[in-house]
């Protein structure tokens, strides 16, 4: 009996201690928390940074700032540990009106307090003004700078019988791009190309006319490892062996890079953990003039990682057996649109930009040439090692073949 008193006795106590939760505001005071005083405004490009003094208010909790953006009420916040709210949005320099409110612990809201702030001009402005935008194959090339990584689109238009089309998009974040639309005939068109932020903002519209050169897909290349001499040109293997051309991974061989499968178990991978750099040669089915060349990493976990490319060189020659007449097509280096050099994908962007493939530019002025080599310096999961390896999933090459 003595036993069944003590349980009864100790779910009587559990059960007076479990008490309903409630969840909501805390309960305060009851007063608002005084205002913010001594605003100091300091204009950034289409924001403005508001700095305060905090009232001495163990009820507060936050502060708000409340602002219009073309007619429709916007609202910044920062907690109690902040003295700083940032507004932004601005798509022009004019002066705006802020109001700044205290908020409690219980959701009360002080007196307001409001001030003045004149914005910079919007990073639209300043990435319309860096345009530089040139004829290419199959389209227009737009050359951009975005000095504040401000996450923008680039909207290119095409005129239609005097009204505009959009024909294609570039969303971006990067410090320094190009943007180039492609799949254009050689004729004469009319373009006109704006810059949109996420407030809906617009930049005035660049209206050009240009005539895209014409370009293909040219024919699967065949691999000619061992078949030429090896130009050794700096940069070479620190272990001071000249530059080879390794074997590739069991089935992982050079036509499939060509096959259009882009997966993580497909494409054309070199023997693991040779020097670095590695060369590649092989044989266009033409002479052509090369354009562009299109490369999809290997996916899954392995894009920016393991043995996708981060850095290289193109090479080309149009009489392969002599190995000082190689010449430099392009130097590239893959950059991921969240910046630096950790392996591996660490935002969206860096999925949807190895997922939807990316495009090199040939050097201008490079001649026309039957024979090419990639020269892998370092690969992401290998950068700046003196060993290493490289896989590609899947690679196009475009230009217009010549006689």
């Amino acid at each position: 009996m003595k036993s069944l008193s003590f349980i009864a006795t100790l779910l009587l106590i559990v059960a007076m201690g479990c008490k309903e939760e409630v969840i909501g505001p805390q309960q305060d005071s009851g007063n608002a928390p005084g205002p913010v005083t001594n605003l100091q405004v300091t204009p950034l490009p289409g924001a403005a940074k508001i700095v305060y003094t905090l009232p001495k208010d163990r009820n507060l909790l936050y502060v708000k700032a409340q602002y219009d953006l073309s007619g429709i009420k916007q609202e910044a916040r920062a907690s109690y540990f902040n003295n700083e709210v940032v507004v932004e949005g601005f798509g022009d320099t004019r002066e705006r009106e802020v109001t700044l409110f205290t908020v409690s612990r219980g959701e009360k809201v002080g007196d307001p307090v409001k001030v003045k702030v004149t914005p910079l001009p919007p990073a639209i402005q300043s990435i319309f003004n860096s345009f530089v935008v040139t004829t290419t194959f199959g389209g227009p090339n737009i050359h951009y700078k975005n000095i504040y990584k401000a996450k923008v689109v680039i909207e290119l238009l095409m005129d239609s019988s005097g009204i505009w089309i959009p024909r294609d998009a570039e969303y971006t974040e990067l410090p320094e791009g190009d943007f180039t639309s492609r799949g254009l005939p050689p004729v004469e068109r009319k373009f006109g190309i704006f810059v949109r932020d996420r407030w809906n903002n617009h930049s005035d519209t660049m209206s050009v006319k240009l005539t895209p050169l014409p370009e293909e897909e040219l024919d699967i290349p065949t691999y000619k490892r061992n078949s030429w001499l090896i130009p050794q040109r700096p940069p070479l293997p620190e272990s001071g062996d000249p530059m080879v051309t390794p074997g590739n991974l069991s089935s992982w061989t050079f036509d499939k890079m060509f096959n259009g499968t882009i997966s993580s178990g497909d494409g054309f991978h070199t023997n693991q953990y040779v020097d670095q750099p590695i060369w590649i040669p092989f044989e266009l089915k033409k002479k052509a003039k090369l354009s562009r060349y299109v490369i999809w990493q290997r996916q899954g976990g392995f894009i920016w990682d393991h043995g996708n490319p981060h850095r290289w060189e193109i090479w080309g020659t149009n009489t392969p057996t002599d190995s000082s007449s190689w010449v430099l097509l392009g130097s590239y280096l893959m950059e991921k649109p969240s910046g630096g050099d950790s392996p591996g994908a660490q935002t969206q962007a860096d999925t949807d930009v190895a997922a939807a493939g990316q495009e090199y530019m040939f050097n201008v002025d490079a001649p026309a040439v039957r024979y090419m080599a990639w020269k892998n310096i370092d690969s992401w999961g290998n950068i700046g090692a003196s060993k290493g390896f490289m896989h590609i999933s899947e690679m196009k090459i475009y230009g217009l073949p010549t006689p």
